[in-house]
């Protein structure tokens, strides 16, 4: 009777479950009966954010003053906008065409798409994921100010943000289930509505083509071949649509961001060539630091938030991250497939994003459309490596693990909507400019003088045209592509007779302005002048008989000059992405083939958070090529601000004197 008694009680106590257990029943159990409460919790908390992050101003970027102008031709004229993504201006085309361009009403826009996929992604994985990854996941996005500084901008991102999320709801509800097996006649539907937000994802962002190739690598993992099947016919019958609706409506119109220019080495001058497969490796690298080490330990609160351009990287972060998600794969490959698929998706679209972008952009939205999948995944591994039984009593540490990424992402968030305030109460209360530096006010004050004062018809050059545009109403003009300006240096044609010479002189510190200007050099790298590197060349071209008597000239203004111009060239015959050549003759005609009246020209900053007096100099550069020859063709007409001002210039076109 004893040893049945002592029998009995062994088996009692090894059916009470150890504190770790109970621990992690627990936790789980607390998410799930309180899962509405958080889930109210997160759409509060991201309503909230979307108020203190608000910019009712356009950026500095232009990008987004791009897509409201987009909008308006597209509504007005029915151009297709191929300039960024398509769909994005297409989709507030309408807001556009019957309320103008209000701001404030386009960037409620991106509030509304912002919050509508953080409920989107509730829905997709409420049931399907532990609550206790769910709502501490998304409970870190809504307070982290990275995605909410884009809630009030006219980016594509929010729009994306939302497609994704209707990608992986409909693709969550039919092909992420288990022991479903589909028949092409009965559920033709579902393929092609997942199909469908596929190809919008792709027409809102580049990147999204990378859906496709999440998709078909997961049905390849889980061998549902019939799915891999239906879903690529699918994806081929909607894109061929789509191509051939747009060949017909949209005749010859193209992409900014085609394949050309994403493997370009320099985005925006593609004759520098392509990457090779090392110069692709680079980018990952570069990349994979960026992103990875600076901006998303920055979203989790892991790093402190750096208002400057400054990003700090470190190898070992991005070696973890890329650890970290590999081993999840692997955990979660037979644990959770809506976890196995967010990972699967989160991996490879910031993959393709490092291999293809430039290095140089840096940008967090980048991967800041991602962020939700990413913390998601990231908790959802942690929580599955903790019911391993070796590890279960430490299941204590995942709490702390959610309290600490917390109290990060609200110090982080705490200083950028401390920063954000100040400016936005004043703007509510009227002042549209707080917020601008001085360098932007007057840009944007003398657009709108220029607007109100100026012809109407007038053509006005503009550094931001769409920026003007969307302050004043008034279409403005860029200058001529640098590419259409400048000469080849293999394309340089010497002086054929012997009655011509040219003489190149240094123009690093001094300029003699005269009619004879053949030719300004502009290099990176810089020309030779007695074994001293300079940063700009005239080449001057004039009759022989008149050689000695400009030669004093420039020895009397203390010009460096090279008589012997054959011999200099050859010296210093630079690479050709080193040095470009133009022709104030042919800038002055694209002036004039463009009808161009006057010029804006603002001192807007290169590093934007401090004035160190070097400016965005393009649209000045034009006009000293111009007027190192023709120093009368430009007159000041008004000038807007004494800090960092923005003149606004006539191009006296009548004053051109042909040279004899």
């Amino acid at each position: 009777m004893k040893q049945a008694k002592d029998k009995k009680q062994s088996v009692k106590a090894k059916a009470v479950p150890s504190p770790s257990v109970g621990l992690y029943d627990s936790l789980n159990g607390f998410f799930e009966r309180h899962r509405s409460l958080f889930f109210s919790a997160v759409m509060v908390l991201s309503a909230l954010m979307c108020f203190l992050m608000f910019d009712p101003k356009m950026s500095l970027s232009g990008d987004d003053s791009d897509y409201v102008v987009a909008a308006d031709s597209f509504w007005h004229h029915f151009i297709y906008p191929g300039g960024h993504g398509a769909l994005y201006p297409m989709v507030i085309a309408p807001f556009v065409g019957i309320f103008g361009m209000n701001l404030i009403l386009l960037k409620l826009l991106s509030a509304v798409f912002i919050l509508l996929s953080i409920w989107l992604l509730y829905k997709s994985f409420c049931e399907k994921i532990p609550a206790v990854v769910l709502m501490p996941g998304l409970l870190l996005v809504s307070i982290c100010s990275y995605i909410f500084f884009y809630a009030c901008h006219t980016y594509s991102e929010p729009l994306f943000m939302l497609i994704q999320s209707l990608f992986i709801y409909f693709f969550s509800k039919y092909f992420l289930v288990e022991d479903v097996e589909y028949h092409l006649k009965a559920d033709w539907r579902k393929y092609l509505i997942v199909a469908c937000f596929t190809m919008l994802m792709t027409l809102t962002r580049s990147i999204g083509y990378g859906v496709v190739a999440v998709a078909m690598l997961y049905f390849v993992l889980q061998k549902r071949w019939k799915d891999l099947l239906y879903f690529t016919g699918a994806v081929v019958l909607v894109f061929g649509a789509f191509m051939a609706f747009k060949s017909v409506v949209w005749l010859g119109t193209g992409e900014a961001y085609g394949i050309q220019r994403l493997f370009s080495k320099d985005s925006y001058d593609i004759n520098h060539g392509y990457e090779d497969i090392p110069g692709l490796f680079n980018r990952l690298k570069t990349n994979s630091l960026i992103y990875l080490s600076s901006f998303l330990y920055q979203f989790m609160g892991l790093q402190h938030y750096s208002p400057s351009n400054y990003v700090p990287i470190n190898a070992f972060r991005a070696i973890l991250m890329y650890v970290l998600f590999a081993v999840f794969i692997v955990i979660l490959f037979r644990k959770n497939k809506i976890l196995l698929f967010t990972g699967l998706y989160a991996g490879i679209m910031n993959f393709f994003s490092f291999v293809l972008l430039q290095a140089n952009w840096a940008q967090d939205r980048l991967i800041m459309i991602y962020y939700p999948f990413i913390i998601i995944f990231l908790l959802g591994g942690v929580w599955y490596v903790f019911r391993f039984e070796a590890i279960k009593r430490f299941v204590f540490v995942y709490p702390l693990i959610i309290i600490g990424l917390c109290v990060g992402t609200v110090i982080n968030t705490s200083e950028r909507v401390g920063g954000n305030l100040p400016s936005l109460q004043q703007n509510l209360l009227g002042d549209e400019f707080a917020g601008y530096t001085p360098d932007w006010e007057n840009f944007i004050k003398a657009s709108q003088w220029a607007a109100k004062n100026l012809e109407k018809d007038a053509v006005i050059v503009s550094r931001k045209p769409t920026m003007s545009q969307v302050y004043t109403g008034k279409e403005f003009t860029t200058l001529p592509m640098a590419e259409s300006i400048t000469i080849a240096y293999n394309d340089l044609v010497f002086p054929a007779s012997d009655s011509v010479q040219w003489i190149v002189g240094d123009a690093s510190k001094n300029v003699l302005i005269c009619p004879y200007v053949k030719y300004s050099i502009g290099t990176t790298r810089g020309l030779d002048f007695n074994g001293k590197q300079i940063t700009g060349t005239i080449i001057y071209e004039l009759p022989v008989y008149l050689i000695d008597a400009f030669v004093e000239q420039l020895e009397g203004a203390k010009i460096e000059y090279d008589l012997d111009y054959r011999n200099f060239f050859e010296q210093n015959r630079p690479k050709s992405s080193e040095i470009r050549i133009y022709s104030p003759d042919m800038m002055v005609e694209l002036l004039m083939d463009g009808g161009v009246d006057y010029l804006l020209l603002p001192q807007l900053r290169v590093d934007p958070t401090q004035n160190t007096g070097r400016y965005m100099n393009s649209v000045h550069r034009y006009k000293w090529f111009i007027s190192y020859k023709y120093p009368n063709l430009f007159e000041t007409v008004h000038t807007i601000g004494t800090t960092e001002p923005c003149e606004i210039v006539k191009f006296m076109r009548e004053k051109i004197m042909p040279v004899n």
